[in-house]
């Protein structure tokens, strides 16, 4: 078994517990001897093997690390490995920990930055952040970040911190007070460089997160919150995101960008509004979704995190389909349209239930087949005599129709929608060509103007 002790930030933070390991260990390592902390091994005078030569020959920090846990797994006896830091941050120790059995003795008060009061509870390397995809935390909490030490990283670092706080947000670098955007015109980095950023009240904040989002709602329902948010209902507001998924598919047919984000936050809302009133009902928690998505999405693609191969984005899609096939036990196709949810527009769910009907082979041989059915519901429909037949066969007229926009890859909701506001600006040039009086032109006036719309509103 190997055992970390964790030196602190700064000489004078290794515990009684890292001490007594370093003085009873056959073997001491060190990762490096150039920050203070190793001040500690030559004021006692402690045999110890520094890995700074390790440093010398690695290209990069991936390398390095690497390499280190390599070389100590590789020693014999009672192994002490000294780190800065706390110890659970660094990186060579994440390697180590995959590979054997080991302890961490943590030190003092590792996140006090340059004697800032208050310990941090979010600890990582700069290393581990930039490294990692999406990094985001609490702001409610304290943040310490360690191993800044180059200019490179601590650039890279500023770049994820600045998307999360914002340009201007202070932090403690080595102890001295300065502005995020500030973090990678220091003058020297070293291994024991830290970046200590102190919690931040919600009412100060620039920058918000997820978890700011879901506090901001738990106040405007608490006791002392929003009067009309504390009595809305699951079905009071379920129209809402209804209205807000449109109006998001609308900024995106517009390629509206700030619309986009805007939208998409009120979507969000919704999914948290529902969250928060199931939780005061006691029906789940924002845990519960949160856990049933991820869960969902490690389940069906097992393409990803499973052993199905999947090439092509059809391959993708299939392998998706399967596993919710048998995560769901449908034994036939109707069993899959069932689960189409009955609320959806009528559009949508038709082509939703021709793609389950098609995948076990109710399907025409060829698109021919299919206009030719488009051209037998429109005979009906003329045929039709009572207003209960002309509904019947008109919905007949769509559903066929649907399958044809299904046949050539074309959302049938996307598609009518753009044809509504074609027919809408095509109008408007109409009208205002007749100087808003349209009655009074003859049929083939219209037909002309409107004509001349299909030109001019194609420019």
């Amino acid at each position: 078994m190997i055992t970390v002790v964790a030196l602190g930030c700064a000489n004078g933070q290794l515990t009684i517990a890292g001490a007594e390991a370093i003085d009873k260990a056959d073997k001491v390592f060190v990762k490096t001897a150039l920050t203070d902390t190793y001040e500690y091994f030559k004021d006692k005078g402690v045999d110890c093997v520094t890995l700074d030569f390790i440093y010398e020959k690695s290209q990069n920090f991936d390398e390095l690390d690497s390499e280190i846990a390599d070389y100590l797994l590789s020693q014999e006896g009672d192994i002490v490995y000294c780190v800065n830091g706390s110890g659970y941050e660094d990186r060579s120790v994440a390697l180590l920990e995959q590979k054997c059995e080991i302890k961490i003795l943590p030190s003092v008060s590792f996140g006090i930055a340059g004697g800032k009061s208050g310990v941090a509870k979010v600890v990582i390397s700069a290393y581990e952040l930039v490294g990692m995809k999406g990094f985001n935390y609490d702001t409610r909490m304290s943040l310490c970040v360690s191993d800044i030490d180059n200019a490179f990283i601590a650039s890279e670092v500023k770049l994820i911190l600045q998307n999360i706080l914002g340009d201007e947000e202070t932090a403690y670098f080595n102890g001295k007070q300065i502005s995020i955007y500030e973090l990678d015109r220091q003058s020297a980095y070293d291994y024991a460089t830290t970046l200590y950023i102190s919690p931040k009240n919600l009412v100060d904040k620039s920058r918000f997160n997820f978890a700011d989002l879901y506090q901001i709602m738990r106040i405007l329902r608490g006791e002392n919150g929003c009067q009309w948010d504390k009595v809305q209902t699951h079905e009071s507001i379920r129209q809402n995101a209804v209205e807000e998924a449109y109006e998001l598919v609308e900024a995106i047919n517009n390629d509206d960008i700030d619309n986009i984000i805007e939208e998409s936050g009120d979507l969000f809302l919704q999914s948290i509004f529902h969250c928060v009133i199931a939780e005061d009902c006691g029906e789940f928690s924002l845990e519960d979704c949160l856990s049933g998505i991820c869960r969902k999405l490690i389940d069906r693609h097992t393409h990803i995190f499973g052993d199905v191969v999947a090439n092509t984005p059809e391959e993708a899609l299939k392998a998706w389909d399967n596993a919710k096939a048998k995560e769901k036990r449908y034994a036939s196709a109707s069993d899959k349209i069932d689960k189409i949810a009955g609320a959806l527009p009528a559009l949508m769910r038709a082509y939703k239930v021709q793609k389950a009907v098609s995948k076990v082979g109710f399907e025409f041989d060829d698109f021919e087949q299919v206009v030719g059915k488009i051209r037998e519901e429109v005979d009906e429909f003329c045929k039709a005599k009572t207003a209960d037949e002309l509904e019947d066969e008109g919905g007949d007229i769509l559903i066929a129709t649907v399958n044809a926009l299904r046949w050539k890859n074309v959302e049938p909701e996307i598609a009518l929608s753009k044809a509504i506001d074609k027919f809408v600006k095509r109008f408007k040039y109409v009208e205002d060509k007749c100087g808003g009086d349209m009655q009074s032109k003859s049929l083939d006036q219209l037909n002309k103007l409107w004509e001349e719309a299909k030109i001019v509103t194609k420019r």
